[in-house]
């Protein structure tokens, strides 16, 4: 568990370096090569993959991953220092549909690489891939949020 706690922190870092330099992932090519990789070697780790296994997944969750980011940097946010007090309520409507279908798109998403994955993968191993995917997510994101707070100190 410590070496997927590492692996955690420095994808975290590695993402709240990207933050602070652009908002998107296109923009920094080389960046999101390394997140990709730190992921891929996280997976290897947590799904126990041989490497002939992972070679295998590497270029099917490569593009899985991907659209995912696309999805997922493509979603409304508050603007800054906004909560959805603040928002009009044409503005909150406008902003929940598009959570609404981002969260549509996320779960296509989801169904269309799930044979992808099935090649390579068990259906445990996949259930297990998106529940790391989604663990790693959240702690990146409170690391990102954490290190944003301290730097507005």
């Amino acid at each position: 568990m410590k070496p997927f706690l590492t692996l955690v922190i420095i994808s975290a870092g590695v993402l709240f370096a990207f933050f602070a330099q652009a908002q998107d992932l296109s923009n920094n090519p080389k960046l999101r090569e390394r997140i990709t990789q730190v992921k891929l070697t996280e997976i290897q780790k947590h799904l126990a993959l041989s490497d002939e296994k992972m070679k295998a997944l590497s270029p099917i969750y490569k593009r899985y991953d991907a659209e995912l980011t696309a999805i997922h940097f493509a979603r409304p946010n508050l603007p800054a220092g906004k909560t959805p007090n603040d928002l009009s309520a044409e503005e909150a409507d406008k902003m929940i549909q598009a959570q609404l279908d981002n969260a549509i798109k996320l779960s296509t998403l989801r169904k269309n690489y799930y044979q992808e994955f099935k090649t390579v993968l068990t259906p445990q191993q996949i259930m297990t891939l998106f529940r790391s995917e989604a663990q790693m997510r959240r702690r990146v994101m409170m690391e990102v949020r954490k290190r944003q707070a301290n730097r507005l100190r």
